[in-house]
């Protein structure tokens, strides 16, 4: 900054009376200056500030202002860093806050040789930086020898103190990091490949990030339909403040289950149902749970735990299941979601069969979908997005699918069998779609069957003109006859 523009803004300060701050923007691309640069090269950077009056501290305003820098793609914070002391603080804070990666510590470490750290002060060099950061999106980025050396620091200290978010693929390279301990971080996601050696691991997580709030656990796309073993539950249990427990591969037991509804913070839950759980002497109740979503092989397993749970506060519920349900389970999980939520949260109710047939598949002796199974659905009174794919037939009429609607008042979305299709000769006509529309005022994306025998021209101009001007998604609509015999 010339000798000029620092004197202006020092004077603008002076007059202001009230507290200002200096908010830095550039008109350079200064990405590729190193730290061996001199001051003198620096001053010839070309930086444009703005005063802007705020009741926060200098270093908090300028930590915010960088903040926003950073976000807005530019590349000059080390610059900045450098440039003053008054920058040096919020400029550090802001670009160690977040890693991609974890090579930037790399060129912390002792020289060329890769040497251990022979002290504390150079310990503490290192960690003037890795306290800083809050998040890191993945343990990658060190060869070998980086990473014996960060695994095994000279103190007790951990590492990375103030670490809160961590993303990182659980591989032999990367145990040692996950190892180290990582007192501050409550969300953690994992995504592992080897199941010996993940399972052989999990049980230590808890040592090592006891305050751990947001767990995600998963597998690589590739490996999606694989289920691995029950977790036991001490696994679990000495995480005391679980909200949110992601783990849609792992299957959990019936004592980690009890264990999580002991937990006043959990809204969201997600896991797999391999086998059917025992009964229970007392029920489990779920008393903040927001979103529930389960995965098994048939829905009968998903409908013997909802028989074992109670769920006042749940408004999304997905399952996902791979064989085909009977009527008897069909009936029996909607029975289940109804008393266990008592009908009057839900908003968000799904139900997904992830196994698709060939085409020329014979549907004939499928079941037949009608008014009368879904009459459970009809007090979920506040239900607002329903979802079904299911390896059936559907035969609802206008009458019927017009009687079920009315019950949800709130309905916004409305998917029937988006992938199976409805495999009759019925489906709702047009002016069955065009009262539903009526009925539905906040209806704006369906997927239905429309029976277009007979029908030559569109309903008269006056009915649609009813509908006002909302616009509707229609993902997919069914011409009859669509069969697959």
């Amino acid at each position: 900054m010339s000798q000029h523009a620092r004197q202006v803004a020092h004077n603008t300060i002076r007059v202001a009376r009230r507290p200002m701050v200096l908010l830095p923007t550039t008109r350079t691309d200064l990405s590729n200056l190193h730290q061996t640069e001199t001051r003198s090269q620096l001053a010839k950077t070309e930086l444009v500030f703005v005063v802007v009056p705020g009741a926060l501290s200098q270093g908090e305003h300028l930590a915010a202002a960088f903040l926003q820098y950073r976000r807005r793609g530019c590349h000059d914070l080390p610059v900045l860093a450098r440039t003053c002391c008054t920058f040096k603080e919020p400029a550090l804070e802001v670009l160690w806050e977040e890693l991609d990666n974890l090579s930037p510590l790399v060129q912390c470490l002792p020289e060329a040789s890769y040497k251990t750290f022979e002290n504390e002060t150079e310990w503490d060099i290192l960690q003037s930086y890795t306290l800083r950061i809050r998040s890191i999106l993945a343990l990658s980025g060190l060869d070998k020898k980086s990473l014996k050396i960060l695994s095994n620091p000279p103190t007790t200290t951990p590492l990375f103190p103030n670490l809160r978010t961590l993303y990182c693929e659980y591989t032999e390279k990367t145990i040692p990091l996950l190892h180290l301990p990582l007192p501050s971080v409550v969300f953690l996601e994992v995504q592992f490949h080897d199941q010996p050696l993940f399972q052989n691991s999990l049980e230590l997580f808890p040592n090592f990030s006891p305050n751990i709030r947001r767990l995600f656990i998963y597998l690589p796309l590739r490996l999606r339909e694989v289920t691995f073993d029950t977790i036991k539950p001490n696994y679990f249990c000495r995480w005391q403040n679980l909200c949110s427990v992601i783990c849609p591969s792992i299957a959990l037991d019936v004592d980690t289950l009890v264990h999580l509804s002991r937990m006043p913070a959990l809204t969201q839950l997600t896991f797999t149902l391999d086998v059917a759980l025992p009964p229970s002497k007392s029920p489990l109740v779920f008393s903040n749970l927001n979103e529930i979503t389960l995965r098994s092989e048939s829905l009968h397993v998903i409908s013997g735990l909802l028989s074992l749970m109670q769920l006042p506060a749940m408004t999304d519920f997905m399952s996902f299941i791979r064989n085909c349900p009977s009527r008897h389970d069909f009936t029996s999980f909607l029975a289940g979601v109804q008393r266990s939520s008592t009908g009057r949260t839900i908003k968000w109710l799904a139900l997904l069969q992830t196994s698709f047939l060939p085409s020329d598949v014979v549907r004939s002796k499928a079941p037949l979908l009608c008014l009368d199974d879904l009459r459970s659905c009809m007090v979920l009174n506040n239900l607002r997005h329903p979802e079904l794919v299911i390896e059936w037939n559907v035969g609802l009429t206008d009458t019927e699918l017009l009687a079920l609607v009315s019950s949800w008042p709130h309905l916004e979305t409305l998917y029937i069998n988006i992938i199976w299709g409805w495999n009759t000769l019925g489906g709702i006509t047009p002016n069955g779609l065009l009262q539903l529309l009526q009925t539905c005022r906040s209806l704006s994306s369906f997927a239905l069957a429309v029976d277009t025998r007979g029908y030559t021209e569109l309903p008269p101009s006056g009915s649609s003109a009813s509908l006002g001007s909302r616009s509707l998604l229609i993902t997919y609509v069914y011409q009859c006859p669509r069969l697959d015999y």
